[in-house]
């Protein structure tokens, strides 16, 4: 077996095997009590970076990305500051809060007000509106890898260990 072939099998092995470099949360909101406009309502997964920080004494990780649905019109443009994602405590999301795009060009803005200890959201776009909803949120469980990658890392494993197995018992006769 090659050199080059042995690399390319355990480079392969190992990137399939690897752990992603960030962490996904659940979320949904439900109206609750509308402060002008129509109810809204809407669900899908924050992706934050998986380095945790601390702010105001919380452990918090920055959302790096928002997917999912408002209103039925799918979240397709997430905007600048993402806002942090909160681990610990009361309140998943901070007053600065986070801001996102629909396809149908919804502006929406998903945030903590922390004077009542609700979440808000206020839209601006193909209607508007600003209300207090229930959300709830989640760490998504991480995937168990699928039998192809195990399969693919253990035979990845297997050759190198041939490999290294077959240089250390060739005999060399000089003549």
């Amino acid at each position: 077996m090659s050199k080059s072939l042995l690399a390319a099998a355990i480079v392969a092995a190992t990137a399939l095997s690897s752990p992603a470099s960030a962490l996904q949360f659940n979320f949904d909101f439900a109206p609750q009590q509308a402060l002008f406009g129509q109810p809204v309502s809407g669900s899908g997964i924050f992706t934050t970076s998986d380095t945790a920080t601390t702010v105001g004494g919380r452990t918090a990780y920055q959302i790096t990305g928002v997917s999912g649905s408002v209103n039925g019109s799918a979240i397709v443009a997430p905007t600048g500051s993402y806002g942090n994602y909160f681990t610990d405590a009361a309140g998943f999301l901070d007053g600065s809060g986070t801001r996102f795009f629909t396809q149908s060009g919804i502006d929406v803005r998903f945030f903590q007000q922390s004077n009542n200890a609700r979440y808000r959201v206020n839209t601006f776009g193909a209607f508007g509106s600003s209300e207090y909803v229930t959300a709830n949120s989640s760490l998504v469980s991480a995937g168990v890898p699928e039998p192809a990658a195990w399969a693919l890392m253990i035979s990845g494993f297997g050759l190198a260990g041939f490999e290294s197995r077959r240089r250390r018992s060739t005999k060399y006769v000089t003549a």
